[in-house]
């Protein structure tokens, strides 16, 4: 499944069913572009998990719900619920220990 991007309207929808990686950035950010090529390689590596990400300059009311005080932040999903947040840049393999964890 690609990369998708969420909306003020669609983002409940994205994070209420299964396993979703939600990566809340800003285009200006010089981590965010370091951390997008590592989602990236991640979907590419494992095409079933669902990654979203907010565009936090967008879609400010989305960063406010979700208490994001600093980009990038992940938030890991199980069925709409949260269940890690991690903030700043995750490697590869931390991420897929992440998955390990959470998905299994």
């Amino acid at each position: 499944m690609a990369i998708q991007y969420a909306t003020d309207d669609n983002f409940k929808d994205f994070i209420k069913e299964g396993f979703v990686i939600v990566d809340f950035f800003s285009t200006t950010c010089v981590p965010c572009k370091a951390f997008s090529r590592i989602l990236e390689e991640l979907d590419a590596e494992l095409p079933f998990i669902n990654i979203v990400k907010v565009n936090t300059t967008d879609y400010p009311k989305l960063g406010k719900e979700n208490h994001i005080l600093a980009v990038p932040t992940i938030h890991f999903y199980k069925d709409g619920e949260k269940k890690v947040e991690n903030v700043g840049v995750m490697e590869v393999d931390e991420l897929k220990a992440q998955i390990g964890k959470l998905m299994y």
